[in-house]
């Protein structure tokens, strides 16, 4: 973990308040590995106080750059938005720790479950399986079609097949993306592994299903976070049982069996 120091060399905006931040990082961009986080601060600024939690979309080690998925709800993102090219952050990275792939091998097929800006951490993702010979079929779901707006980043990654689904019909099939999960696995489908990152209330329906259906997942949370590595304890996630997981320090990626859903 270090406070590397960066600039924004380019903004994409993909829909209204969802956009790609490029920044430069050569160094931080051979370090990053797919689930991984990076708390990022504006420099300069004395709002917004505290820096924001965002999961590594891509990096780009030729280039010396990584890449960040963001989408505008409060102050701090609205900074971001606003920034100009050549702004300056501060970026305290690599956190977390990442999916696991290493026992992933060609051949194998895994589903990817991305809820709306949750889609965030699965281009790098899809990159490193690709390159493992890994199949990956990825299911991406919102509320309505502008929730799906970063396909035009991704879609070319899939190495299997794409299932997107909205709420309103609006894009692709009506209904939950986790529907179509369970719909496609009932119909014969067969994964190593389900990676998943989205909002609770998806996680809390997909432990359900990836349990029902007897499959192996890891879940990128997505706990509010003030500091990054367990000094603020604003991350906290109950486990089943009792008790608490610090997600900055255990995760971000959990098995969801290890987090009492119900409660969050």
């Amino acid at each position: 973990m270090r406070d590397f120091r960066s600039i924004i060399r380019a903004r994409t905006h993909h829909a209204a308040g969802l956009f790609t931040l490029r920044c430069e990082g050569p160094e931080l961009a051979r370090l990053v590995r797919p689930g991984r986080f990076a708390m990022v601060g504006i420099e300069g600024y004395i709002r917004p106080y505290l820096r924001r939690a965002f999961s590594f979309a891509d990096s780009d080690p030729a280039r010396g750059e990584v890449e960040f998925l963001v989408k505008t709800v409060g102050v701090g993102t609205r900074c971001l938005e606003e920034l100009p090219a050549g702004s300056k952050l501060s970026i305290l990275a690599p956190l977390g720790n990442a999916f696991t792939i290493e026992d992933l091998s060609a051949g194998d097929r895994v589903a990817i479950v991305a809820g709306g800006v949750g889609v965030a951490p699965f281009p790098l993702l899809l990159r490193e399986l690709s390159e493992r010979q890994v199949v990956a079929d990825l299911y991406f779901g919102g509320r309505t079609c502008a929730d799906l707006a970063y396909r035009e980043k991704i879609s070319h990654l899939v190495t299997g097949r794409e299932f997107d689904s909205t709420d309103d019909g609006s894009f692709g099939r009506r209904g939950r993306v986790t529907e179509s999960l369970a719909q496609e696995v009932r119909g014969g489908a067969r994964y190593r592994r389900v990676f998943a990152c989205g909002p609770t209330p998806m996680f809390r329906t997909l432990a359900g299903v990836v349990a029902e259906l007897g499959l192996a997942a890891e879940f990128s949370t997505e706990a509010p976070m003030g500091c990054g590595f367990g000094a603020c304890l604003a991350c906290v996630l109950p486990k089943p049982g009792g008790g608490y997981i610090v997600s900055c320090q255990e995760g971000p990626i959990l098995s969801p069996d290890r987090v009492a859903w119900e409660a969050c």
